[in-house]
């Protein structure tokens, strides 16, 4: 395995077009795959898919719309719970999600540079950290968040971030459950983090 399996992550927010491109261009990401249900934004209308695909393709940076596999809005029962959530990792588990990963894959094989990206500029209010990202990770690709400033976190960082957040909700040791591990304290602030940020289909 001599290629560099590494992925980045990006939100478009509200930059205007030049600003994200810079930040792109920053870490030489030369293939963006978008990450959104639906590939618009009212407010930002350059994100719109067009738009976006066309002005990207002038800067040599492939565009993709990874919508069916990585994004967050889905109705497939098997991928709710009983409230109508989707649960992240029942995406995880669905061949389409992993034929994305497996698309991925075939990209970084080939060298490029891949960023996903979603709307929202922090990626701990984002499907793309706590779905896409955990995965890739448990499968040995190396993820960095692009924040707005340019700036890089880690996904480990990001985690201690996770873990800060939730923390007086999560599972401490006691006598009736001394094992408690800090894997365990991961697993419950993703579920958390699952419940607050996940789409849910009307019953």
């Amino acid at each position: 395995m001599d290629y560099q399996r590494l992925v980045f992550t990006i939100g478009h927010s509200n930059h205007d077009f030049d600003f994200f491109l810079n930040l792109l261009q920053q870490h030489r990401i030369n293939c963006l795959v978008d990450v959104r249900s639906v590939a618009a934004s009212t407010y930002n209308p350059q994100y719109n898919q067009l738009p976006l695909k066309n002005a990207l393709n002038l800067q040599h940076i492939i565009y993709l719309h990874f919508k069916d596999e990585f994004g967050a809005r889905q109705e497939d029962e098997l991928v709710l719970d009983e409230e109508g959530l989707v649960r992240f990792e029942f995406v995880q588990r669905t061949p389409i999600f992993k034929r994305g990963v497996n698309r991925l894959e075939n990209g970084l094989e080939k060298g490029y540079r891949i960023a996903l990206m979603c709307s929202e500029a922090d990626p701990l209010d984002c499907h793309r950290f706590s779905m896409i990202a955990r995965y890739l990770v448990k499968e040995e690709i190396e993820i960095f968040h692009i924040l707005k400033d340019g700036t890089l976190r880690s996904h480990q960082a990001l985690e201690q971030d996770l873990l800060k957040k939730y923390e007086k909700k999560l599972p401490q040791p006691s006598l009736f459950a001394p094992q408690i591990t800090a894997k365990d304290k991961l697993q419950v602030a993703y579920q958390l983090h699952n419940q607050e940020i996940g789409w849910r289909v009307e019953q």
